[in-house]
């Protein structure tokens, strides 16, 4: 039986559109994770992001919207981001902030915080952090995430620079903020992870740490350990960020982090960077420290020196 030549493209064109549908496919399933000379990395192409935004509250200056959003999940667990997205009134295509808090603080500690950044009219996100607050799950203390680490699997503090970097993919998609200006702030621990993602993808245009340094940890092959801290030490990041931007603001009263154990991280980055010294400060963002934070953003948004 003869097949007619319009039958044999059809066929040709359906079977071409079925390989193209599986590389795809397979190309989206492709771990986007990789471990490499104690670096760790995600891929940019995460796909689109899963999440859900409702309008929470409205006052004269801005909308606060509740949102959540699928993650990467930790070994068998499940694992869903909730956070805080503050949207500045009648502006449109605004830059935006992902704004990360410290160890042990949820994102209502931020709320604060991310509405004076909005009243200066920028979009922020900002999450409950793994094992915090409406995210809650699991967040596991360095000796347990290195036992995880040394398996072959993703240490929740490798997933959490991930929640970060996924919040950027959500803040992207809301509308009114301008997706090519997108920046990532974070405080102490946040702070970390902030710097870490900023080093991992480009496209975020600069980063601030408030009250943030790295470990110092020493390159040592005799330390079981060592491949795992220097993975999650901002040290071994920071001068990658370059040519974006690296801004470091930290209290003079700070005995959480020490002043000058920050001034060490700050050296590593390569140009641009500032450091802010806040008068008085302890550990974590306070109101002196606030014209320098609104320099930094100016100055990773608009260019302002």
């Amino acid at each position: 039986m003869k097949i007619k030549r319009r039958t044999l493209k059809y066929m040709f064109v359906l079977i071409l559109i079925l390989l193209l549908v599986y590389l795809v496919s397979q190309y989206l399933k492709k771990d986007q994770y990789t471990f490499k000379d104690s670096r760790f990395s995600y891929s940019e192409n995460k796909g689109k992001p899963s999440y859900e935004i409702l309008l929470r509250s409205s006052n004269e200056t801005f909308d606060m919207y509740s949102v959540n959003f699928k993650s990467r999940d930790f070994m068998d667990y499940e694992t869903k981001i909730y956070g805080r997205l503050f949207m500045p009134k009648g502006k449109d295509n605004v830059p935006g902030l992902v704004l990360l808090p410290g160890g042990g603080v949820t994102k209502e500690s931020e709320i604060t915080l991310a509405g004076f950044i909005a009243s200066l009219g920028y979009a922020v996100l900002t999450i409950d952090q793994r094992g915090l607050g409406e995210t809650g799950g699991i967040y596991l203390g360095l000796e347990q995430d290195y036992a995880v680490f040394k398996e072959g699997k993703e240490p929740i503090n490798h997933l959490s620079v991930f929640d970060g970097l996924r919040a950027y993919d959500v803040l992207k998609e809301i509308k009114g903020v301008d997706k090519n200006n997108i920046a990532i702030a974070g405080e102490s621990m946040g702070g970390r992870y902030a710097v870490i993602a900023a080093a991992i993808d480009k496209r975020l245009k600069g980063v601030i740490a408030i009250s943030s340094s790295g470990f110092h940890v020493k390159d040592d092959s005799s330390n079981p350990y060592n491949s795992y801290l220097l993975s999650i030490d901002i040290d071994n990041y920071i001068s990658s960020i370059s040519p974006n931007p690296v801004i470091m603001i930290h209290g003079t009263n700070d005995t959480t982090v020490p002043l000058e154990s920050a001034r060490f991280t700050f050296n590593l980055a390569k140009e641009p960077k500032k450091f802010f010294i806040a008068e008085g400060c302890g550990h974590g963002y306070c109101d002196a420290m606030k014209k320098d934070l609104e320099n930094s953003l100016n100055e990773i948004f608009w260019n302002k020196k």
